[in-house]
């Protein structure tokens, strides 16, 4: 409908056109059937709603705009800032040069592509295309996508036909340097100065490397007043450069983020995400800080610290007390499913080391508050007393099917009850930190957070470490008993060695036997087979800074020239430090088609330039490495690391290189290292023999001579980054069960095409086997699952747990109403008090017992929200004495009947012996202040911890 047009119509039918005087004339206003702006969201990976993106009104209920798009597959939406409106061709691929239909989102997702029933498109060529929409009501939109012409691009882009060549025009000095790429093809990248010996040097850098969004493959940058590296190699002084441009360009007044506010600006001093992401997210500010940025901007660094910290809502009537660390919205609506928040500890350690005096104290204090805090509630909700670890899903590795079994995207706590090597050693560095404080502003819980710490420390490593690999395993999934995966990741192997976990001998085996390519280090390995690139197959710089710390601390020469290599060839051919890499090809996109391979396995799926924590790492390897400053003291030291290869071929020209302009506490420093002589041997490093500094801060490094190094890395290679099933890098599919049982016999049908390792109760009872079909007997209650081993002997993440055997229910009290076919449930929320169980019950036997919650929680997507609905339940015996109790998580199921079971509690019970249960209230994420305005449940209409449980299941554990 075009209400405007039709009523100039009528007016024009009944001669009411035209007649009377001006003030008579009645203005008629062409006013769009959305009235909201509408964005073309996620086409080169960007979900945001940056500016090109947006769709432009031209009147009569049309839009367009013109967007510079790269080769290869996309989905997205026809969406609004606050994701309140949504419109998907959603049931096949779109076509080029056709008009289309585009639908609101459906409420199920069974008859679309994809999971989130996007839109998908694919272009066979990178360039400039016109996306045209045109809204006949509410109820549709129809559009059509055609390769725009020259005066299109132009009127959307002013530099659309930008040469390359033309940033090193009018310059001095010119180099190129080669990149070799997998298949023996180079690229080159150019780098040319226009004074060399200019206060504010301008640099021009251009690449032949094809980037990711189609964006120009030449750049200008200006150096600004602060710090600058001079070095007499004009690639690393102009890379240097860009990075500081980078971390300039991050430095925002306000963000924003379609969930929070309705995408309206929020007012703050601090640095956003990236180019894509234009918020503040606890884990990616506290990594990136504690990878230099606390030193390099401690005011902007201390902003975005303290943004992610909250405290309670006024309305939940001050039940809980002081600020807590906030977890972001993640799987299954977050926390406690999510709990690597203490990541936050690590930027605020790195920003402690770099404040004096006041500044000092005022954020040590908050700090601690919000740490200590953030530790007490995690013991509550995320501690297993069994093991002496942490519940939570992996750090940063947030993605579920990219990292874990592929079922766990649809039974989320699964994940939450897991135990993460990465997530423990934050929790670790934080209780650290705590300790630490609390001797200056808590003294007696000073030793209970260092008593803490060694514990943890200590079931780390009794837990994680796998000897045969020689590395800790990357999580732990609970099926009664913790499996050890045959998985494998980057940054809670960096995090254990530079937290000081690891010893000598075992950060020693984890350097020398973590793989690599030639590009750099995969944060994640054994690879995901059939899961396209974004964590998985996956080099991220931030990592690789971190695996770099790793190499700086055991002395392993080889991951260290890695690394370097790796951050200086990323930076270097994408013109940006970017979000992530392919890690066979170091590409920051590559398309399967191309090889006749795959394309839904194209990725990285997401890729921002100028990632934050990208920009964090190259600059701690130039800071940290490369100059060697470190302030973990809360002085300043200098104790660089040059290598071999970083003294004979990244500075062969150069016998000094200066690091300038370096402010730490309000005092400006200069570091300048001597370079020994050029050598031919590269193999080894060279230790520091001398440093001096003089009354203004000039630091002065003299190195000694070459060390010979024998230290070595597992370097992956005869594979190429489209081999996509090489049981050289890649773990077997998981297998499948079907479990039958006839009184106590059970029969397992196993489907895989591997041999097989099968669990009962966490138990191994048949080890590397080859078989369709196994047999047990069953003693009370049992849980399946398996993992196939190919003939590298990689396993799989663990198939889907198939339990079978006699339980026990009991209803709660409350009012049930029907959920669908026999299931009726009760809503139990933030309100409902105690909610006492319906009836007594008694165990058949003496032992350990499972108590977990079937329940209904559909207040959010499986992949984000803040409304894991988190409760205690505690088993009360005959005199109403507490007999055991712990806390239950119902992740969000992502299906609107759907039903699932409850993380577990384990509690030892006695047979002859009546309990009862009673199930109260705790807290979530959405009892933050921080989330007020988030506009989805538990947000903007207040906290909401709410689940329909139809039943609490009771299982003995065998």
């Amino acid at each position: 409908m075009k209400p405007s047009f039709i009523a100039l119509a009528v007016a024009a039918t009944m001669g009411l056109v035209g007649c009377g005087s001006d003030s008579d004339t009645t203005e008629i206003v062409d006013k769009p059937i959305i009235s909201e702006d509408l964005y073309l969201r996620g086409l080169n990976g960007d979900w945001g709603t940056a500016e090109h993106a947006k769709l432009n009104y031209l009147g009569n209920n049309e839009y367009e705009t013109v967007l510079r798009v790269a080769r290869g597959s996309n989905q997205f939406k026809i969406a609004d800032p606050g994701w309140q409106i949504q419109y998907t061709h959603f049931e096949q691929p779109a076509m080029f040069d056709e008009a289309q239909d585009y639908l609101p989102k459906p409420e199920t997702n069974e008859a679309c592509m994809n999971d989130d029933c996007n839109s998908e498109i694919t272009f066979e060529d990178k360039g400039y295309y016109k996306f045209s929409v045109s809204f006949a009501d509410e109820s549709s939109a129809t559009m059509t996508v055609t390769k725009a012409t020259q005066e299109e691009a132009e009127k959307y882009y002013s530099d659309a036909i930008l040469d390359p060549e033309m940033v090193h025009e009018g310059h001095q000095n010119k180099e190129l340097k080669l990149f070799r790429n997998y298949d023996d093809s180079n690229e080159t990248v150019t780098f040319s100065v226009k004074d060399p010996k200019a206060d504010l040097r301008e640099f021009g850098i251009s690449t032949t490397t094809e980037l990711r969004d189609a964006l120009d493959q030449g750049m200008v940058i200006t150096e600004k007043e602060g710090p600058r590296v001079v070095s007499g190699d004009l690639a690393f002084d102009a890379l240097f450069a860009l990075t500081m441009k980078e971390l300039d360009q991050l430095a925002v007044s306000e963000i924003k983020d379609g969930n929070y506010n309705y995408n309206k600006p929020i007012k703050a001093e601090v640095f956003e995400t990236g180019a894509k992401w234009h918020y503040v997210w606890t884990r990616d500010l506290a990594y990136a800080a504690d990878l230099s940025l606390a030193l390099m901007n401690p005011t902007r660094v201390e902003n975005g610290l303290e943004f992610k910290l909250s405290a309670f809502r006024d309305s939940t009537d001050q039940q809980y007390d002081g600020e807590q660390i906030v977890q972001d919205t993640g799987t299954g609506g977050s926390w406690p499913i999510s709990t690597d928040r203490t990541t936050w500890a690590l930027g605020a350690e790195r920003l402690l080391s770099a404040l004096d005096g006041e500044a000092y104290n005022q954020f040590a204090e908050r700090a601690y508050n919000a740490v200590s805090n953030t530790l007490e509630a995690d013991r509550l909700a995320a501690f297993d007393q069994d093991s002496g670890l942490y519940t939570g899903e992996q750090s940063f590795l947030d993605w579920r099917e990219q990292t874990y079994s592929t079922w766990t995207p649809d039974d989320v706590n699964a994940i939450g009850s897991s135990k993460a090597l990465s997530t423990n050693v934050v929790h670790y560095r934080a209780m650290r930190l705590a300790a630490k404080l609390a001797e200056q502003f808590d003294s007696k819980n000073a030793v209970k957070y260092a008593d803490w710490a060694e514990q943890l420390k200590t079931a780390i490593n009794t837990k994680f470490w796998n000897e045969e690999r020689g590395m800790y395993v990357s999580y732990l999934f609970d099926n009664g008993q913790d499996i050890a995966v045959d998985k494998y990741d980057m940054l809670g192997e960096a995090l254990a060695i530079i937290s000081g976990i690891a010893s000598d001998a075992q950060a020693k085996k984890i350097m020398e036997n973590y793989p690599h390519s030639e590009f750099g280090v995969p944060v994640y390995f054994p690879q995901q087979p059939d899961v396209p690139v974004y964590h998985n197959r996956a080099i991220w710089p931030f990592v690789t800074a971190y695996s770099l710390r790793a190499a700086h601390h055991t002395q392993n020469v080889a991951a260290a020239n890695n690394a370097i290599q790796s951050l200086v060839r990323g930076t270097a051919t994408n013109l940006s430090n970017m979000e992530n890499l392919e890690w066979l090809s170091g590409k920051s996109f590559i398309i399967h088609s191309d090889h006749g391979a795959d394309a839904s396995l194209d990725g990285p799926v997401i890729n921002s330039q100028r990632q934050l924590w990208s920009v964090g790492g190259y600059l701690n390897m130039v800071v940290e490495t490369i100059f060697g400053i470190h302030t973990e003291t809360g002085q300043l030291e200098v104790k660089p690391f040059i290598t071999g290869w970083v003294r004979n071929q990244l500075f062969a020209q150069s016998d000094q290189i200066t690091l300038e302009n370096f402010s730490f506490k309000g005092k400006s420093y200069s570091v300048t290292v001597h370079l020994p002589e050029v050598q031919d041997e590269s193999n080894g490093y060279y230790p520091v023999e001398e440093v001096t500094v003089d009354g203004n801060g000039h630091y002065q490094v003299t190195l000694g001579s070459l060390v010979a190094d024998d230290s070595s890395i597992k370097v992956v290679d005869g594979v190429t980054p489209y081999a996509t099933e090489s049981e050289k890098v890649f773990s077997p599919k998981e297998p499948t069960l079907d479990v039958a049982r006839a009184n106590n016999n059970v029969t397992i049908g196993v489907t895989s095409d591997y041999n097989i390792n099968l669990y009962r109760n966490g138990q191994l009872i048949q080890n590397n086997v080859n078989g369709k079909e196994y047999s047990d007997t069953l003693s009370g209650y049992a849980c399946y699952l398996a993992e196939s081993i190919n003939e590298q002997g990689f396993r799989s993440n663990p198939s889907e747990p198939v339990c079978v055997g006699e339980d026990i229910r009991v209803k709660l009290e409350g009012d049930y109403q029907p959920l669908k076919d026999d299931v009726s449930v009760v809503t139990v929320s933030k309100d409902s008090g105690d909610v006492n169980g319906l009836s007594a019950f008694t165990v058949p036997t003496n032992g350990q017992y499972q108590l977990a919650a079937w329940y209904n929680n559909n207040l959010g997507q499986l992949n984000t929200g803040i409304t894991n609905a988190v409760k205690e339940l505690e088993v009360l015996d005959e005199s109403g004495q507490s007999v055991g109790k712990g806390y239950i998580q119902m992740g969000h199921i992502g299906e609107n009947k759907g039903m699932r079971y409850s993380t577990p509690i384990e509690v030892s019970l006695e047979k002859g012996k009546s309990y009862r249960l009673v199930l109260k209230d705790h807290f979530n994420m959405s009892y933050l202040k921080s989330n007020e305005t988030y506009i989805y449940s538990g947000g903007v209409d207040g906290e909401m911890n709410e689940a329909q449980i139809a039943d609490i299941r009771i299982t003995p554990l065998q």
